[in-house]
Formats: C-alpha cells, sequence, structure tokens
C-alpha cells in the first residue's frame, strides 16, 4: 500500500486530533439520538426534560459537563454521563492512528471507520438497525479517501483489489440474506461494501482478516449471552457492530505486520 511515514506527533498534531475527536464525540452522540427518532439533525440541542436550548457555551465537549456539574442548567436534571464518555473515548479513537500507523491513509480510514462506525454500531445495539444515511456516508466516505489516495500515490492497482473487496463482501452477505430468511439483515448488506472497500485497499487478506473476526466476535458474544441466559437461539443479535470492530482489528493486524 502507498505508505507516508508518520513521525513522532508533535504535540500540535496531538491537541489537533485530540479537539478534533472531541467534536465528533459530541456530534456522535446528536447522532445516536436523533437519527433513530428522525429527528432533524440542524436544530440546536435541547434538554429532553425542560426543552430549554442548550448554549454554544453549554456544548463544549467534557468542559460544559465538568463546569455544569453534570445537571441542566435550567431544570437541573442529571445528564447522562455517557456523553462526556462517548467524547472522551471518541478523542481517544483520534489519537490512536497517530501512533500506531505508518501511512496518513489508514490513518483517514480508521478515521471513517469510526467516525461513522461507532454511531453505527451504537444505533444498531440499541435499536436493531443500521440507518442507511450512515451507511451511505460510510462508503462515500471511504471511497472519496481510497480514491485520492490512488490518485495522490499513483497507485491504481489499489482499486481493483478494493472493488473486490466490495463487491465480493456485499454478494456474501447478501447471499447470507437470502439463504437465513432474514437472518441476517438488510442493514448488514448495506454495510458490507464499505467493510469490503477498505479491507480490499490494504490486500484480500484484509478483507479475510476482517470477516473472520467479526464471525469469532459474533459466535463468541452470542455463545456467551446464551449462557448467561441472555439470549436463546432465535434471540436476534445485532451483527453490525462485529463487522465494524473486525474492521478496526484488521486495521490493527495489518499495522502491526508493516502493511
Amino acid at each position: 500500500m502507498p505508505r507516508t511515514v508518520v513521525s513522532l506527533p508533535s504535540p500540535f498534531l496531538a491537541i489537533f486530533f485530540v479537539i478534533l475527536g472531541l467534536t465528533f464525540g459530541s456530534f456522535t452522540s446528536v447522532l445516536i439520538s436523533r437519527i433513530p427518532a428522525g429527528e432533524s439533525m440542524w436544530t440546536r440541542s435541547k434538554c429532553p426534560k425542560c426543552e430549554r436550548q442548550i448554549t454554544a457555551r453549554e456544548n463544549i465537549p467534557i468542559l460544559s459537563y465538568l463546569l455544569l456539574k453534570g445537571r441542566c442548567s435550567g431544570c437541573h436534571t442529571k445528564i447522562s454521563p455517557l456523553y462526556p464518555a462517548l467524547e472522551a473515548g471518541m478523542a481517544l479513537l483520534y489519537l490512536l492512528p497517530i501512533f500506531i500507523f505508518h501511512s496518513w491513509t489508514a490513518i483517514f480510514l480508521w478515521l471513517v471507520i469510526v467516525t461513522f462506525g461507532l454511531p453505527l454500531a451504537a444505533i444498531d445495539l440499541l435499536h436493531h438497525r443500521l440507518p442507511d444515511v450512515l451507511t451511505g456516508a460510510l462508503l462515500l466516505a471511504s471511497t472519496l479517501v481510497v480514491v485520492i489516495s490512488a490518485l495522490v500515490h499513483h497507485r491504481f492497482d489499489r482499486l481493483l483489489p478494493s472493488a473486490i473487496g466490495a463487491v465480493s463482501l456485499l454478494s456474501f452477505y447478501l447471499a447470507i440474506m437470502i439463504i437465513s430468511k432474514g437472518g441476517m439483515g438488510m442493514g448488514d448488506v448495506k454495510l458490507s461494501p464499505s467493510i469490503g472497500l477498505i479491507s480490499g485497499f490494504f490486500g484480500l487478506r484484509a478483507v479475510l482478516v476482517s470477516s473472520f473476526a467479526a464471525y469469532i466476535l459474533g459466535s463468541v458474544i452470542g455463545v456467551a449471552l446464551m449462557i448467561a441466559g441472555r439470549a436463546g437461539r432465535k434471540t436476534a443479535i445485532p451483527f453490525g457492530p462485529f463487522m465494524i470492530v473486525g474492521q478496526i482489528i484488521s486495521l490493527l493486524v495489518l499495522s502491526r505486520s508493516g502493511s
């Protein structure tokens, strides 16, 4: 794959990625709450209890939560600590790739899968659905990164494996959905081209790694839930989160092997 060596991150670069992560972490919470409810993404955030609009000062990631002492300034309702936790988690996920990857392409693809994958995984776990707007955005963003990288680095040979990965995973998941008669959701089918596209850019081996990791994780978690009495053989378990985590594992494995 095209390699652009990333030297030891400077403090300014690290701070920039942390701020970027905090910002997208705050936006992720908006995606998770509004998309399943069919609410507009372009209106001001408000307190779910008193419906008071949240000001810009009250919308600063983590800092506002600390200054407000975890409560709405209007009705003093407790704010869920999941919000700052999500913001901090996304900041860490944005900071991590600049320390472990040796390619800007890998860094940007990691950011793409994290930015859209985290809300997709959360919505799938909470509502058992993968919204088209997010699976479509993930496919568009990953396609742009792959094509731009191929153009910049003159590595057009990477486009064919990406296309093969996208088509092969789409065909595979579509076949499973048809054979299982609903055992695999259409949302998983729509998510699969993005996973195949990103994996395929690093070679067809990466497609196998991400797919294998997803199915191993899904099997282990499914068995664990049945043993714990939390699920049965016919219990529908969202598979989208395993696909996304499998892709993240694939990127991490490739980074360790120097791909």
